[in-house]
């Protein structure tokens, strides 16, 4: 079994007495092996724990607070969700067809008893890498709805114009100072269009 994702806790278990139990649970349990710890329910849960953890951390990395506009925020969130929905997917096509749905469910390792050895278990049941992959497809949905709703889109063709009449009203300006000969100005109508276009692709 792989190690913990985050710190440990001991366990939530509470003695006769009333007072907290206060031992180490095995990592990805909540409780020790004297309340329930050993029982393959618990085994099989914690297993599932510490899997869920380990795809989560390698999906999310957490940075610094940063100054930004909510409009910023829903558009960096698009971006980066369907980044992590196209690495996911690679993850999923990685996988063994039968191990999406088929997978190991519990593991109990007998000590002691007349036998000795660790059972295993199978069962059908989702990969946790295709339960991401869902979830975040479906986050994805849901920040692309948010930001069609918000009028985001709206907002960046209006700024898309603005830039751009902006931008000729330089032009003609730069244009006007340099006194081109009539020539010269009928080559603007192609040479500054191509040349923009140039800079867009």
């Amino acid at each position: 079994m792989s190690e913990p994702i985050g710190p440990r806790s001991k366990c939530k278990a509470r003695k006769r007495n009333g007072q907290p139990c206060g031992k180490w649970p095995r990592h990805g349990q909540q409780v020790c092996e004297s309340h329930g710890g050993n029982s393959p329910r618990a085994l099989a849960a914690a297993e599932r724990r510490l899997q869920d953890e380990a795809a989560e951390q390698a999906v999310q990395t957490y940075g610094l607070p940063v100054d930004v506009s909510p409009t910023e925020a829903l558009l960096d969130e698009v971006k980066w969700t369907a980044g992590h929905v196209a690495w996911l997917r690679q993850q999923v096509q990685a996988i063994e067809r039968d191990a999406l749905v088929w997978g190991k469910t519990e593991e109990v390792d007998k000590g002691a008893g007349e036998f000795v050895g660790v059972d295993v278990t199978h069962a059908a049941a989702p990969n946790v890498w295709l339960d991401l992959y869902y979830k975040e497809r479906r986050h994805l949905l849901d920040v692309c709805k948010a930001a069609i709703q918000a009028g985001v889109e709206e907002r960046r063709v209006r700024l898309a114009e603005q830039q751009g009449q902006l931008l000729a009203s330089v032009i003609r300006a730069i244009l006007d100072d340099l006194g081109l000969s009539a020539e010269q100005q009928a080559k603007v109508a192609t040479v500054v269009p191509r040349h923009l276009r140039a800079v867009a692709a």
